[in-house]
């Protein structure tokens, strides 16, 4: 495949001759979030940061992509950062590493893979805690880069980037509050919206530095500044790969948040949509502890049941022993206290708010919305940018997480749209926990009551988590028509249940619940990038970015010859979940797929597909939008053979005469080697549903089918022998 072969449309992307291809992938890789330089050397001088060899070096990648391939996993999302190109300043591009990159995608294109590359942010910035913009971004702003400053004001939760190479100590899981402490929300607010609720903040664009320390008689707004250096960062990144066959397209930025925009009171956080855990400042408090005063009461929250977390205690900032930091440049005012949000009140030595709806209105009174406001028009504007440099790209964007699809109208959407969500078990990730039951966090943040919220078993995980990432595709289709949805991330974290499968072996629960993600991926028929594939990945440390660990491939056990050269079956040594991930599916469909069930421990594979009508089909006024696809519209479909992908062990399993394949129509192909089946179709009735099924014959029926069927036999003979009676 190739950027050339293929194009959107609908709901679909197509290849040339018009059959629909499955975007199923992997993210490559955790690991890119952090450079392969020394955090201790690159942190305090940021030019000697260097990304090169994230995700891994050009002489090892062959065996990753051969691999890949192997699993069947070919639509990668690419992870670079703006850090990773930009670090050493503003205009200072890392060309080696561009080199590096392009060198990485012509490799990966060589080998019959393609991609979209994802300009990856959390947290806003490595230095705040996440991964993302570059240390100078933050000094255009005003705001200091120094770790021990920003741990001692709370601006930052910086620990599980600074600490790399040691593990974790005291509460794990906090990175993610770092959305809401200064130095985050303050970046995201002034990036989106600075002209709107920063107009005084003003940069120095020949030094990048605030006009405050660096005066200039051309100044900028540090929204027109960080955008403008944004862009001609991506200008780089594009000119690098847009010309790579295998590239098929962009992100503009993953997880994009809005700072403070929208926020309707200075003096809390929205308990239900921001994590509360750990020292939890509010908007105010955080102004307050920035700019060095001593700011008491601040909550701390610990995890508990049935909330996620309550209050158990409070705190003083700045930390003790730290009294005199300061988040701010030394010369430099709070941006909000600049623009009259609040002031200090040096006789009483407490806070005052000037403005307390400040961030949820403009200047004249309007309510603000995010999206229609401020990231919208940054889209298009991206999107003019990447269609100057490289034609035909898939356009990749995504809204806030944990939000559905929102308003978006028609004439500021980009050509070739792919909509690209995330989604995670929330409470999974949170407890880091999988058991018997499971919980649908999206339903309880909307005020379901937490018993209709609760699934027990199996396969009501399974249903779980369909109806969650179901709805988040069908308000994508309610909002924005018939545009492919493609989940950039999701996957499971590997240290689940205190990390028993790392002593023993045994990654049983990790594989129910990966099967689970994957059914539901597969029964709502959307595209998917699993996050993540990091051959770095350990047991310790796990993906080395904040303690997180969802890599389910890892070479940490694996000898330097299979590292370096595997090949066949070597392929699959250290993949600790290979059956619930590696999955059969239609890789390309002569038709509209209209469902597709993979049972994992029963070895069976459904698939079901119409074919295109000439006229609009009336589905009842009752049929969900995410299961009943336009059958009408669709092009002249030019190859009748649907191309169905196999795992390895099952075409072990069709050279040993074990594969049972049956269809409703047409002649069936398997080809062991290229690990495919072959369908050609033999129905072209508008609107016929094709159908095959496949199953491994060497796979046995689970103990729970055997024990239903003896007890049916039971039933069966008691009832004959009944009737015998009568």
């Amino acid at each position: 495949m190739s950027a050339l072969e293929l194009r959107v449309h609908g709901r679909h992307v197509l290849d040339r001759d018009a059959r629909v291809v499955s975007l199923r992938g992997v993210n490559v890789s955790g690991c890119s979030k952090v450079p392969s330089s020394d955090a201790r050397v690159d942190i305090p001088e940021p030019e000697a940061t260097s990304y090169i060899n994230r995700p891994f070096s050009l002489e090892e990648a062959p065996t990753h992509w051969r691999r890949l391939k192997r699993w069947g996993l070919t639509y990668l999302r690419i992870t670079t950062t703006w850090e990773a190109i930009e670090h050493a300043g503003p205009g200072k591009y890392d060309t080696a590493y561009l080199d590096y990159l392009r060198a990485l995608m012509e490799s990966m294109t060589a080998h019959g893979l393609v991609a979209y590359i994802c300009m990856h942010q959390d947290v806003w910035s490595r230095h705040t805690g996440g991964s993302g913009a570059p240390a100078w971004t933050l000094h255009a702003a005003g705001l200091v880069s120094d770790p021990d400053k920003l741990t001692a004001t709370d601006a930052a939760y910086v620990h599980g980037v600074t600490s790399r190479g040691k593990l974790a100590e005291g509460e794990r899981g906090l990175w993610p509050t770092g959305y809401t402490k200064l130095a985050c929300a303050t970046m995201n607010t002034l990036f989106w919206a600075g002209e709107t609720f920063a107009p005084r903040c003003m940069v120095n664009p020949a030094t990048g530095l605030p006009c405050d320390v660096s005066p200039t008689d051309s100044p900028q707004n540090i929204q027109t500044f960080l955008q403008a250096r944004f862009l001609a960062m991506y200008e780089q990144l594009v000119r690098a790969t847009g010309d790579v066959s295998g590239v098929l397209g962009f992100e503009m930025i993953n997880e994009p948040h809005p700072g403070y925009i929208g926020l309707p009171t200075l003096h809390g956080w929205n308990y239900q949509t921001d994590l509360h855990l750990g020292a939890a400042p509010s908007p105010l408090q955080s102004f307050a502890a920035g700019s060095g005063h001593e700011t008491p009461g601040v909550a701390v929250y610990t995890r508990s049941w049935p909330v996620p977390t309550r209050k158990t205690a409070s705190t003083v900032l700045p930390h003790k022993g730290e009294e005199s930091a300061r988040a701010w440049l030394n010369g430099v005012q709070c941006a909000w206290e600049r623009e009259a949000v609040w002031m200090w009140d040096r006789e009483q030595g407490r806070t005052v708010v000037l403005k307390e709806g400040y961030f949820a209105r403009t200047a004249k009174g309007r309510r603000v919305d995010f999206y229609g406001d401020f990231y919208w028009p940054f889209v298009r504007r991206w999107e003019e940018l990447v269609r100057s440099l490289a034609q035909g790209k898939m356009m990749h964007v995504e809204g806030v997480p944990n939000e559905f699809c929102p308003d978006w109208p028609r004439d500021v959407r980009p050509r070739d749209l792919v909509y690209s969500p995330h989604w995670y078990d929330l409470n999974v990730l949170f407890n880091k926990s999988f058991g018997f039951m499971t919980v649908n966090v999206q339903g309880l943040a909307r005020g379901m009551f937490i018993t209709r919220a609760l699934y027990f078993g199996a396969a009501a995980a399974q249903r779980n988590y369909e109806l969650q990432i179901g709805n988040i595709a069908r308000k994508a289709y309610q909002k924005l028509g018939e545009v492919p949805v493609v989940f950039g991330e999701t996957g499971i974290p590997m240290d689940m249940n205190r990390r028993e499968a790392f002593k023993t072996g045994d990654f049983r629960w990790q594989e129910r619940m990966m099967d689970s993600l994957m059914t539901a991926i597969e029964r709502t028929m959307v595209g998917v990038n699993l996050w993540n594939y990091n051959p770095g990945n350990n047991d310790t440390l796990g993906d080395d970015w904040n303690f997180e660990n969802f890599s389910w491939f890892s070479e940490q056990h694996l000898d330097e010859p299979t590292r370096r050269g595997a090949q066949g079956k070597q392929l699959d040594e250290g993949c600790r979940l290979l059956k619930a991930v590696v999955r059969p599916y239609a890789v390309r469909t002569a038709g509209i797929p209209i469902s597709t069930e993979y049972k994992l421990a029963r070895a069976t594979f459904r698939y079901r597909f119409a074919n295109p009508t000439s006229q609009p089909v009336r589905h009842a006024p009752s049929a969900d939008i995410l299961y009943a696809p336009p059958l009408h519209g669709h092009p002249a479909i030019t190859d009748r053979t649907t191309e169905i992908f196999l795992p390895s062990w099952w075409a072990d399993a069709s050279r040993e005469g074990k594969l049972a394949v049956s269809c409703s129509d047409g002649t069936v192909r398997v080809d062991e080697d290229a690990q495919r089946v072959w369908w050609t179709l033999g129905n072209e009735t508008e609107g016929f549903v094709h159908e095959i099924r496949i199953r491994d014959m060497s796979v046995g029926l689970p103990e729970s089918t055997w024990m239903l069927m003896s007890l049916l036999a039971l039933m069966v003979m008691l009832l004959g022998v009944w009737l015998i009676r009568l």
